[in-house]
């Protein structure tokens, strides 16, 4: 804690000494990994602060890193909900004089929903934004190779066999049993599912802990940090997953009306709608293995999602066509 108490000063001194900012108080936010956050309070109204952790984000990680908020800036001056950071000499990714990382932003008002939790009318908001934010994305910046893809059938097998074995020694009945699922649906399957997915830059990251919501819409989309070149589909069906699943059930309607939000900015057929689906499966299969003690409540739940696309693997075109 001595640590942190030092980081925090100091990058606390530097944003006063950088932006002439008076801290009055603060308060840790305990989320996340590894990363420090504050929310603070200034002569110049509340704000955040979000320390990027060495291990998390060394050296050749930061250009990548400050693009995507370089980004995230553009997004905001285009009106989308998001906070509005704080630049110096036209750098977002800001540095203490020892060499702390860290990034300056408004704090924006709203509560994060539990999974599974939203109700029809914060979805249509959150299907709205995310199809504008697409469009943005498109008309705005220009593409770049894409960044990550997905593991080829012959990887996916390699590391379920890995998972396998570890089930197995530790007889653990229930992921064993969901392993077995898996290992059909890989089987079955091949990455040909995934070849008219559409590349381009896609927030990467929407799950519930990251999107702000008041009582009927979406207030601000947090953590653009891994914003990157990818699958866009990524977009779609991570907030689905996330927030439309409960009880081991999906609310349809939810699902209709982010569509149709959505839609107000793109097109998405229901073709698109279940490859997205699917394609963070195949993305998060590697995640369906034996707890730990320190899995995050993000990974179990990511895990409790993937079982849900494998159990309804096969019916997923005949549950969302009505959409």
């Amino acid at each position: 804690m001595i640590v942190h108490t030092e980081i925090q000063q100091e990058i606390f001194e530097t944003i006063s000494r950088l932006f002439g900012i008076e801290i009055q108080d603060y308060n840790q936010i305990h989320l996340g990994f590894k990363n420090l956050k504050w929310h603070i309070k200034t002569d110049a109204g509340d704000l955040f602060v979000k320390q990027y952790n060495k291990q998390r984000y060394p050296d050749h990680r930061i250009p990548g890193l400050e693009k995507a908020l370089q980004i995230h800036n553009k997004l905001f001056e285009e009106g989308l909900p998001c906070p509005e950071l704080f630049s110096y000499k036209g750098k977002y990714v800001l540095n203490t004089e020892s060499g702390e990382r860290f990034v300056l932003m408004r704090f924006n008002k709203g509560s994060t929903l539990s999974p599974g939790s939203a109700n029809p009318s914060q979805m249509y908001s959150l299907g709205m934004i995310i199809g504008n934010m697409h469009v943005l994305l498109q008309e705005n910046i220009a593409l770049e190779p894409l960044h990550w893809d997905i593991q080829s059938k012959p990887e996916m097998l390699e590391d379920w066999n890995d998972r396998w074995k570890e089930a197995i020694a530790l007889e653990c009945g229930k992921t064993v049993n969901s392993l077995e699922t898996q290992r059909k649906i890989l089987e079955q399957n091949d990455t040909d599912l995934f070849t008219e997915c559409e590349i381009g830059w896609a927030h990467w990251d929407l799950f519930a802990d990251i999107i702000l919501f008041n009582e009927n819409e979406v207030s601000s989309i947090l953590d653009f940090d891994r914003m990157n070149v990818v699958y866009t589909d990524f977009d779609i069906s991570r907030p689905i997953l996330s927030c439309c699943i409960h009880d081991n059930k999906i609310c349809l309607e939810c699902v209709s009306v982010f569509v149709s939000g959505y839609r107000q900015f793109k097109p998405l057929p229901l073709e698109k709608l279940v490859r997205s689906i699917k394609l963070t499966w195949w993305r998060e299969a590697e995640w369906l293995r034996v707890e730990k003690p320190g899995d995050s409540t993000p990974l179990k739940r990511f895990r409790e999602e993937n079982v849900w696309i494998a159990a309804h693997w096969n019916q997923l075109e005949d549950l969302f066509s009505g959409i």
